[in-house]
């Protein structure tokens, strides 16, 4: 999604700082929020030009709903209702025939709009956007088949972007799990029981990955006041010690909660349930959505561009395609040895990228002057009494003092 606009939506409600780290993997948590409110405003302009209503300019403001979509709608609500109330249960509100209606509706407007490139790539990242959700889901819920589906339709987006590491491991991991049934029946069974998480309380909604209870409790101990890394030393000794001690120091933090009277407790509540969360949640879609407004990526336009700039791709970009380039990545994988198989760069898909190219030894090499401009000052601290004899020479084609990386003039202030 690079120079898609994705980034310029994202940091309508976080700082570029913080975007430039959510784009690269570094802020988790800030990453899936971040996303996921964009999804829910992709959504609701499908909704809005599917169903021929406007949204509301703000939360206390109603939409412009006609009378057979306001129907469909009403019927949705009363499933929902009954839902909250208990008398009906998951299963039937998903086979409820109104549901059934709004889902057909809104499949074919949908293939039509595939037939639009930038269409295409915002409902694609809609696709990864139930991906994430879908990988989620599993491992809160410990629902291990889930957990194999939503790893196999990662994988040819992870092959397509040039992870290459992630499809390889995530490729022999599928392969591995299919023949877990036969080779290891027992730890299938506990697999399929969800047992494939851990659970550090009893609740529904929270299952752990292994890796992740491996940073939240163990090296949590370890980095924090009494672990290893505080002045102890990490010999074999202090290792054993350490380790061992572990039992009685819980048993005797049990005992000292309850002599004191003073225990740790955590509430049923979510914290994205909250009063607050919801309301900033509110502010930042509608944000978005006042954005994407004019800026609507599923238009009549059938070229490839960024919704901010306006910027068009050439005939090479296939980054709308990239679900077919990484199963044919895949593909080219079955028969192969994993470990001697070479990735070939030509076969990753080309993103809608606004920086500019160079080439160093025959390959084509995007670059970022803005990181190029700060990677140089950071060099010629130590190696330059004058740090102004690196920049005598021309960097980019223009100054970013005054234009931005997407080429834009910088607004004045």
């Amino acid at each position: 999604m690079r120079s898609s606009g994705l980034q310029e939506i994202l940091e309508l409600i976080y700082a570029p700082n913080a975007v430039t780290h959510m784009l690269s993997g570094k802020a988790v948590a800030r990453a899936i929020r971040g996303h996921m409110l964009v999804d829910t405003a992709l959504h609701s302009l499908l909704v809005s030009k599917i169903f021929n209503f406007d949204f509301p300019a703000d939360e206390n403001e109603e939409g412009n709903i006609n009378v057979s979509v306001d129907d469909i709608l009403s019927k949705a609500a009363d499933v929902y209702t009954e839902l909250l109330e208990g008398t009906l249960s998951i299963s039937s509100a998903c086979d409820s025939a109104v549901l059934q209606s709004i889902k057909e509706t809104i499949h074919r407007p949908l293939e039509e709009m595939k037939k639009n490139r930038t269409s295409k790539l915002w409902l694609q990242y809609t696709e990864m956007m139930q991906i994430l959700r879908q990988f989620i889901k599993a491992e809160r819920t410990g629902d291990w088949e889930l957990h194999l589906k939503s790893v196999k339709d990662m994988l040819p987006y992870l092959a397509a972007s040039g992870h290459n590491l992630y499809t390889k491991s995530a490729y022999v991991y599928l392969m591995m799990m299919q023949q877990l049934e036969i080779d290891h029946p027992e730890v299938f069974a506990a697999f399929k029981d969800g047992h494939h998480v851990m659970r550090r309380s009893d609740r529904y909604w929270a299952g752990l990955s292994s890796d992740l209870m491996i940073e939240q409790v163990l090296m949590r101990s370890v980095k924090t006041a009494g672990g290893l890394t505080r002045g102890r030393g990490m010999g074999e000794s202090q290792r054993s010690q350490w380790l061992l001690s572990m039992p009685a120091c819980a048993d005797m933090n049990q005992a000292i909660q309850e002599l004191t009277g003073v225990g740790y407790y955590t509430s049923d509540q979510h914290k994205e349930e909250s009063i607050a969360r919801q309301k900033r949640d509110r502010e930042d879609i509608m944000s978005i959505l006042t954005f994407m407004k004019e800026r609507s990526p599923f238009t009549g336009d059938s070229s490839l561009r960024n919704i901010e700039t306006g910027v068009t791709a050439d005939s090479s970009v296939n980054v709308d395609n990239s679900k077919d380039v990484g199963t044919a990545i895949i593909e080219s994988l079955v028969g192969q040895n994993v470990i001697d198989y070479t990735f070939k760069k030509k076969n990753q898909v080309i993103t809608l990228n606004s920086k500019t190219s160079i080439k160093v030894d025959g390959e084509l090499i995007q670059v970022d002057p803005q990181l190029l401009f700060q990677r140089c000052t950071t060099i010629a601290n130590g190696l330059f009494e004058d740090i102004s004899e690196i920049f005598k020479y021309e960097l980019c084609s223009v100054p970013s003092s005054l234009f931005d990386n997407n080429g834009l003039p910088r607004q004045a202030k």
